[in-house]
């Protein structure tokens, strides 16, 4: 039982962590950055799911580890597909290197446009790396949970599930 609360504890934490970024994700995009208010829109279905899976679990359904594991999936997705459209975007030209604008010479707008899309590709390529794994290994988690909460189940006298679910 230790081992399910930990993971409804992890989910539920997840949860309102991700909820929180939907929320600033949205604000940030309004009004008419279209990816990150779709972004957060995405960030809150997710958190929604996160929380709903936790309740699963902390409730004794094998079907909350199964939620909360394709729900870190999806998570996974979502990161590595915003990542792709950064770098995307990236490669077809940089709102860092717009926004600072031009010097005058040609040699330091060219350098500047240098490293601002080498450090753009490596932010954004480490975190469709981390965006991948991390999700990854957390939906392995919690899909190992689901054979806990069956062999919870089959091995524990009803009365007591029934006293664990209230």
């Amino acid at each position: 039982m230790k081992k399910i609360t930990r993971a409804s504890n992890v989910a539920r934490f997840g949860g309102w962590s991700l909820g929180f970024f939907a929320i600033l994700t949205v604000a940030f995009g309004l009004p008419s950055d279209l990816v990150s208010i779709g972004l957060g829109a995405a960030l809150g279905v997710v958190a929604f799911n996160e929380m709903r899976g936790a309740s699963l679990l902390k409730h004794l359904r094998p079907a909350g580890a199964t939620l909360l594991g394709f729900n870190q999936l999806a998570l996974g997705t979502l990161t590595v597909l915003y990542a792709g459209i950064q770098l995307r975007n990236t490669m077809h030209g940089s709102a860092i290197t717009q926004a600072i604008g031009s010097t005058g010479d040609a040699e330091t707008d060219a350098m500047v446009q240098s490293l601002t899309g080498t450090v753009t590709v490596a932010l954004y390529g480490t975190l469709a790396v981390v965006g991948a794994l991390i999700p990854g290994l957390t939906a392995w988690y919690y899909f190992s949970r689901e054979k806990l909460v069956r062999a919870m189940l089959r091995d524990t006298p009803a009365w007591v599930i029934d006293v664990l679910r209230t």
